[in-house]
């Protein structure tokens, strides 16, 4: 059985702003949920290498490719990212760049903006 609410902080601060907001969502749902700290888990940038093209799998051996199924199979997806020297911290900037994976064959990502 997957996750209905998926959570992911950018934040690499212990129990930060960032964290505590995320948790104080996924607390109000009452749904079954997980937290992921991206500090804590290897998810680098995009490289660009169009391997994913093909079937929606990002290549890069990380831990994305176990974190996009998590994603995939959510229900409600919450990201919060925090904003050092006025722009989005790398851990989330890294996640977002690795959704280009999710878009090629069918467009994964489709049914979490809607």
């Amino acid at each position: 059985m997957s996750i209905t609410v998926l959570g992911i902080s950018g934040s690499p601060i212990k129990n930060s702003n960032t964290d505590r907001l995320i948790q104080a969502i996924m607390n109000v749902t009452g749904q079954e949920s997980e937290f992921v700290k991206l500090s804590s888990i290897r998810v680098g940038p995009c490289r660009a290498c169009k391997q994913c093209v093909q079937d929606n799998i990002c290549k890069v051996k990380d831990d994305f490719p176990d974190l996009a199924e998590k994603i995939k199979t959510a229900k409600v997806l919450i990201i919060g990212g925090y904003v050092p020297y006025g722009q989005i911290d790398a851990f989330t900037k890294a996640l977002l760049e690795r959704f280009w994976s999710l878009r090629h064959v069918n467009n994964l990502l489709s049914s979490l903006l809607k």
